[in-house]
């Protein structure tokens, strides 16, 4: 009895297991495919490709200083009577201007000596042109044959002069030596150190103090080679005056603000650092301290002077080109691919021939048609043919072609 229970036990159980399986099979739960149903496609951001005329600046830093630069030295030795106000470390100065005076006596003395020689030879040749002209008249009257030079006293007259001419020289150099006991300035500029004090005596060629000129200041711009594709440097190679100029903006953060000024590439140094790969380009910014008289107004640049040593930025202005088009970085897979959403909403990926790479956008030149709608945001690896949902972010919903201008990083690299 109780074993034929067990057995209708499991027997009862198998058929509503069995039941419960034929009813699944039958009816499945509905909960899955309606999940299925309603799953959309991952939205994604995307941007309108329209091709556009763009000037492609180039981005570099470089170190303020001076076109010219020396040490000032002095040409004679003695005792310092005089020291311009100017003459101290900043001073500014004008070309011509008076900066360290040495006492003179001692080259007056010399001066007045030369001259006492100079009047002596000059007597002495005039008293031998007499004594020549005398012998030429005695020689016509009493001598005959052809005249002796000795006799016409041809050699003591040319001793004569060459004596004058000997010390007439002295003289110019005692002169000289005086004028260079008033030590002026050889150009318009400022004093970037003083070595010397009044009253202190100086030997001939002594440094009296460093100086650099104020009417140009000079900033040496290190550019990759593979951007000298976006800067129309022809005619600058080399060219320390050239009338063709390439626009540049320097700025840099100073006394507490952001400042700008504004100058010119004038030439291109045309030598690859072994080091960087890297060739410079020299910028110029006249009258970086405004001590000019008719400095240029340019509500643009900054009224702050710019001063020799300062650390600057420089957006160099570039080339245009044509049809070229300009993503965010994030919208490059693989190197050189882009996602391109079709008519269908599939994703497809496609090559491009990439003009300029940078940290935050590339430009490219060829693979895009106008009007083509590229993957920007929304997926990290996309596959080609998936469905997605486009969705165009508000500033890129109607996008704008004509010119614009692109700048690049200092440390951009660039596939020209």
């Amino acid at each position: 009895m109780k074993i034929s229970r067990q057995l209708f036990v499991a027997l009862l159980i198998t058929i509503i297991g069995g039941l419960a399986a034929f009813a699944i099979v039958q009816f499945p739960p509905q909960t899955d495919q309606q999940e299925e149903e309603t799953t959309k496609p991952p939205p994604v951001q995307i941007i309108v490709v329209t091709p556009a005329r763009l000037r492609l600046d180039v981005r570099s830093q470089g170190r303020v200083q001076a076109q010219t630069e020396i040490d000032m030295v002095t040409g004679v030795s003695g005792n310092i009577i005089k020291i311009s106000p100017a003459f101290v470390s900043g001073g500014f100065f004008k070309k011509g201007d008076l900066l360290v005076s040495v006492d003179p006596a001692e080259y007056d003395l010399r001066v007045a000596q030369a001259q006492a020689r100079v009047m002596e030879a000059q007597y002495q040749l005039t008293r031998e042109e007499a004594e020549a002209e005398q012998a030429r008249d005695e020689w016509q009257h009493l001598g005959q044959g052809a005249p002796n030079p000795l006799s016409l006293r041809i050699p003591q007259l040319r001793e004569k002069k060459a004596k004058l001419a000997a010390e007439q020289e002295e003289l110019k150099n005692a002169q000289l030596l005086r004028q260079r006991t008033d030590i002026r300035a050889p150009f318009n500029g400022r004093v970037r150190s003083k070595e010397v004090g009044l009253g202190q005596f100086i030997s001939s060629g002594a440094i009296l103090g460093r100086i650099y000129s104020t009417d140009l200041a000079e900033i040496r711009l290190p550019i990759n080679t593979q951007e000298l594709a976006f800067l129309d440097l022809a005619g600058l190679s080399g060219q320390a005056r050239s009338a063709k100029k390439i626009p540049v903006t320097l700025m840099a953060y100073y006394q507490g603000q952001q400042q700008t000024w504004q100058g010119h590439i004038v030439r291109s140094e045309d030598v690859i650092d072994e080091k960087t790969g890297m060739t410079i380009v020299v910028a110029q910014v006249p009258d970086p301290f405004g001590t000019g008289k008719s400095r240029p107004s340019r509500p643009e640049s900054s009224p702050v002077s710019l001063p020799v040593g300062l650390f600057v930025e420089a957006r160099i202005e570039g080339r245009w080109f044509d049809d070229l088009i300009v993503l965010p970085a994030g919208a490059l897979f693989k190197n050189n691919h882009v996602a391109v959403v079709d008519q269908d909403n599939r994703l497809r990926l496609r090559a491009v021939d990439i003009f300029r790479r940078e940290h935050e956008q590339i430009t490219i030149k060829a693979g895009l048609n106008t009007g083509e709608h590229v993957l920007v945001s929304g997926l990290h690896h996309p596959v080609d043919g998936m469905l997605v949902t486009p969705v165009v972010p508000a500033h890129a919903a109607h996008p704008t072609g004509g010119e614009k201008t692109v700048e690049s990083a200092p440390d951009t690299q660039p596939n020209p």
